[in-house]
Parts: C-alpha cells; sequence; structure tokens
C-alpha cells in the first residue's frame, strides 16, 4: 500500500453566487475530510463565487494572483482544485505553479483509492481511471509544442508530429492492456459469483451508502468476518467484502457484500472504472442502505446515493433504509428524519453499531424482506413457523 505524504494543501474553488452558505461549507468540509484521508494538510483556501470557472487558469485573473502569493509564502507543495481541470486550464495552473502537484477533484479521489486498494482487480482499475483521466493532458501538453518541434514547411511531418503518434500509440496499447486484463479478472469473478449462488441457492444483500457512513463496522458486526477495515476514513472499502449473515428468523444465513463508498460529483470515469466493484449491489437482492442519522448533511448525501443507483440500474430492487450512529444524536430529531422523508418510500431501522443497538431488529426486516420479495426465487428460506410479510 502507497504511504501517505504530508502536503502543505492550497484548496482553489469556484462556487456559484446562488449556492447557500450551508452547502458551500458541506461542499468544503467534504473536500478536506478527503485531503485529510490522503494525508494533506489544509493551509489557505481561495474560494471565487463567479458562474463558472476561468476557462484559462479556472480562477479569474485577481484571484488566480492572490493564490500564487500565497502559495509561495507559505510553502505550498500540493494545489488542489475543487473540480474537475480542462487539459488547458491544468497547462496555464501548471505554469503558475511550476514546483508544486497539481490536482483536480479526480487527482485526490485517485490518491485516495490508491491508499486503499489492496486486489489485483482494484488495482488495475485504478492504473486505467489515471491512464483516461492522464491522456487529455499529455495531449494537451503535446499539442502545445507540436509547432515548435515539426520541420518547417507545408505538407511535411516534423520531428514532433512523430513523437505524438508514437504517443498516442502506446496510450492506446496500454489502456487496451489494462481494459482485457480488467475484463478477464471480472469474467472469472461473475463465474464466481453465479458459482456461489447455484452452490448455495441464497439470496444476496448488499450494503451501499455514502463513503463513511459505517458500511464497513455494520458488515464487520453483522459476519464477523475478519479483513474487513473499518476507520474514520474515506474509501476504506474499494474491493467487495462478502461473508455471511446469520438471520435467526431463518434459521440460515444469507450473503452481506460490502460495496465501495459513494461520493458526490463522483466523476463519470471513476463510476465506470469501478462497476465491477459494484456489481453485488446491481445483482443483489436485497439493497441496505447505510446512513450516518448525526451527519448534518444527511438530506444530500441520501439524495446522492439513490441518485447513483438509479444510474447503476438498481433503483428496482427491494432497498431497506438503515439509519446507523443512532447513539450519537438527539433520538427525536434522527425520528423525524427516518418517518417524514423516507418511511414513505422504503422501509427504515435505525441502529448503532458501535453501540450495539437495533441489530436484532435490523437481521428481523432483512429476514422479513427477503421473504416477501425473493420467496419465489429462493423456495427453501421459508421458515418453520412463517413470518409476516
Amino acid at each position: 500500500m502507497p504511504q501517505r505524504r504530508s502536503y502543505q494543501t492550497l484548496i482553489i474553488d469556484v462556487i456559484p453566487p446562488e449556492f447557500p452558505r450551508r452547502r458551500i461549507d458541506a461542499r468544503l468540509s467534504e473536500l478536506q475530510s478527503l485531503i485529510k484521508t490522503v494525508g494533506g494538510i489544509t493551509v489557505r483556501r481561495i474560494i471565487q463565487k463567479r458562474g463558472r470557472p476561468s476557462a484559462k487558469t479556472y480562477l479569474g485573473t485577481g484571484k488566480i494572483e492572490e493564490a500564487s502569493v500565497i502559495a509561495k509564502e507559505e510553502g505550498i507543495n500540493l494545489i488542489i482544485v475543487n473540480g474537475r481541470l480542462k487539459p488547458n486550464q491544468y497547462l496555464h495552473l501548471q505554469k503558475m505553479f511550476p514546483k508544486m502537484k497539481l490536482w483536480d477533484r479526480v487527482d485526490l479521489i485517485l490518491g485516495i483509492f490508491d491508499l486503499h486498494a489492496e486486489s489485483a482487480l482494484a488495482k488495475l482499475q485504478i492504473k486505467l481511471a489515471r491512464l483516461k483521466h492522464e491522456i487529455p493532458k499529455i495531449y494537451a501538453r503535446e499539442a502545445t509544442t507540436l509547432f515548435e518541434r515539426a520541420g518547417a514547411g507545408i505538407g511535411t511531418r516534423g520531428m514532433g508530429e512523430k513523437g505524438i503518434e508514437a504517443e498516442k500509440r502506446h496510450i492506446r496499447a496500454q489502456t487496451k492492456q489494462l481494459q482485457d486484463k480488467i475484463d478477464r479478472l471480472t469474467t472469472k469473478r461473475s463465474q464466481q459469483r453465479l458459482h456461489r449462488r447455484r452452490r448455495s441457492g441464497l439470496p444476496t444483500v448488499a450494503l451501499v451508502g455514502y463513503t463513511n457512513a459505517g458500511k464497513s463496522s455494520l458488515m464487520q458486526r453483522l459476519t464477523k468476518k475478519e479483513g474487513v477495515k473499518a476507520c474514520d476514513e474515506l474509501f476504506t472499502t474499494l474491493d467487495t467484502k462478502v461473508g455471511q449473515c446469520w438471520l435467526p428468523e431463518l434459521g440460515r444465513a444469507v450473503f452481506l457484500a460490502d460495496t465501495i463508498g459513494f461520493i458526490g460529483d463522483l466523476p463519470p470515469t471513476l463510476v465506470t472504472s469501478f462497476l465491477t466493484t459494484l456489481e453485488e449491489a446491481q445483482h443483489a437482492d436485497l439493497l441496505l442502505h447505510v446512513i450516518d442519522s448525526a451527519d448534518p448533511k444527511l438530506h444530500y448525501k441520501v439524495q446522492t446515493v439513490q441518485e447513483i443507483l438509479v444510474e447503476l440500474g438498481c433503483e428496482n430492487i427491494p432497498q431497506l433504509m438503515v439509519f446507523n450512529k443512532l447513539d450519537q444524536i438527539d433520538p427525536a430529531c434522527q425520528s423525524l428524519w427516518a418517518s417524514k422523508h423516507w418511511a414513505r418510500r422504503h422501509p427504515v431501522v435505525e441502529i448503532s453499531v458501535r453501540a450495539k443497538e437495533g441489530l436484532p431488529e435490523l437481521r428481523s426486516e432483512i429476514a422479513r424482506l427477503l421473504l416477501a420479495h425473493t420467496q419465489h426465487l429462493y423456495p427453501q428460506l421459508m421458515p418453520a413457523s412463517p413470518l409476516s410479510v
């Protein structure tokens, strides 16, 4: 696993003028959590309210000059732009901050992925995602020097043109090689999952939710599975973990799968790259949507997860909303959220993994929903004394 480095970090962000203060605070708070996970220390931040980022330098002229001065005075070694930089913006900013690392939001998330990847598949997916993210930068960088290196004369092919064509061929070959390896591993995993289901005849319950909501802690508690990393960091789970969860009401265990945590503004490149990690959710019989009840940004994060589930084609899979960290908030406030906003759409269970509260009720509700929605697929689930469904 790559080692964390200590970065003196300057945050750069452009925020639409209509954003309320609460949304701005939530946006910056999440960014700072990402930076903390990768090992960065936030020194300063430059925020500009404007309709859209500058096409050239992301920030406007005055703000980018201010950022340049601060970076030099504060000994900054990492600039993080809270958005996705276009190749032209990246090149201009790189010239303005020549001795510093320059990351956009995708680079930051990939840096965290690097820290937590364990399986061969996850590592290959990160390499492919990083390459896809770097390709536009490479092309733009080559394009800016093409005419300087090209031979003189109309219709001639200079060394610059030959160089960029060679670079393109190398990138295409590398991308294809990575994709072929991922496809082979994905096929193998799909076959293993199908074999597991056919051999056991048991349904699969998948844990989904915003990153750091407590999915891995719940996985540990329900399965007693070793090797499941649970800590106060973002994206600790990149590789799907599958264990068995005992349900007393059914008198048997079912499969429980932990998946990668979701996050707002996750670039399409990263979603595509990690679809194989989310296959357990796409093929699950029941989704447990784990929610941090004590999070002041609860509504936004729940909405983000629901939108990503729709993108993944999971909107028709039965879902149980699991409000975790019940011990960390005012119970009346949490119950209000559960009853008013979500109980009409999905069943709700309130738990605390840390305090071991509500886990028997959670197991009972899982059993009830599996009987209600999957009994025709798994007739062996019928308990000795039928449950009310």
